[in-house]
């Protein structure tokens, strides 16, 4: 089996023929720059062991070990640090790191597998990008979805512009990005943003659930979304170029932009300790 990490859980369920892999965190739910880093470590094991034929793969799941949120997201508090202390290579690191998770994932780690987000929760920032640069995306009624970077000037820089665009048009793309607004779950499926609305199961139960009620057209589903990343190429330079803007960005913030940002920091602290 995949070594054990500290940032990240993998499970296979060999019935199903699928991998399911999460995020664990500690504090602020977020992906860490040491849980990127090791997310490159596990990209890698995760290639080997299901190049193996030992371990047939149909399917590869994200989802999160937090209830309440999907815990793919950006993590503020280090942005907040690295812009304070002009630490542009801090930053870039993180990015670069974020853009080969992200490609990975919308690559579907190079493995011929059809990947699915379960959003059980908020996704937001990263983990509203995350989400989208899986083939489908099933969620719970409760998820909720959000870019709410333009509430301190800035914008989503690691995914969302290259995936938003490809599948919605520009004008509600735009909207979206923009508007920092709260989606529901409903909401994203009138946009055809996500797939399909669990209502009943939890967790794994719903992933099977999916995955029974989609199988039979396995072969249809994966030749899709290969087509659709052939129509609709997207390549790692594109997001690479998006990402050092956002960097940029970054660095021209103004004292008030930070005072912003550590506002939503502070909240995410407060509701932390809550549920400690």
């Amino acid at each position: 089996m995949l070594n054990q990490y500290k940032h990240v859980e993998v499970n296979y369920f060999p019935e199903i023929e699928t991998a399911v892999w999460k995020i664990k965190t500690e504090g602020i739910p977020n992906l860490t720059l040491d849980g990127l880093r090791e997310f490159t470590h596990f990209t890698e094991d995760l290639k080997i062991m299901f190049t193996d034929s030992s371990y047939p793969l149909k399917y590869l799941v994200s989802s999160s070990t937090h209830e309440e949120v999907y815990n793919v997201g950006g993590d503020l508090p280090y942005f907040l640090k690295c812009i304070k202390s002009r630490d542009e290579e801090g930053l870039k690191e993180y990015a670069y790191l974020s853009v080969d998770a992200i490609y990975n994932i919308y690559t579907s780690f190079g493995l011929s597998a059809v990947s699915i987000a379960l959003v059980e929760g908020n996704a937001y920032g990263g983990g509203f990008e995350c989400a989208m640069a899986h083939d489908l995306i099933l969620s719970n009624s409760k998820a909720k979805f959000c870019l709410p970077e333009n509430k301190f000037n800035l914008f989503p820089g690691m995914g969302a512009y290259s995936l938003l665009c490809r599948k919605l048009n520009v004008k509600t793309a735009t909207e979206i990005l923009y508007g920092g607004k709260v989606y529901s779950s409903n909401d994203m499926l009138d946009f055809g943003l996500i797939d399909h609305i669990e209502k009943e199961k939890e967790g794994i139960d719903s992933i099977k659930s999916f995955i029974q009620k989609i199988d039979r057209n396995y072969n249809f589903n994966h030749g899709h979304f290969q087509c659709l990343k052939k129509v609709f190429p997207l390549q790692k330079k594109e997001l690479i170029e998006i990402t050092n803007i956002w960097v940029e960005s970054c660095l021209k913030m103004t004292d008030a932009d930070l005072r912003r940002m550590e506002l939503i920091v502070n909240a995410q602290n407060r509701k932390l300790k809550q549920t400690l």
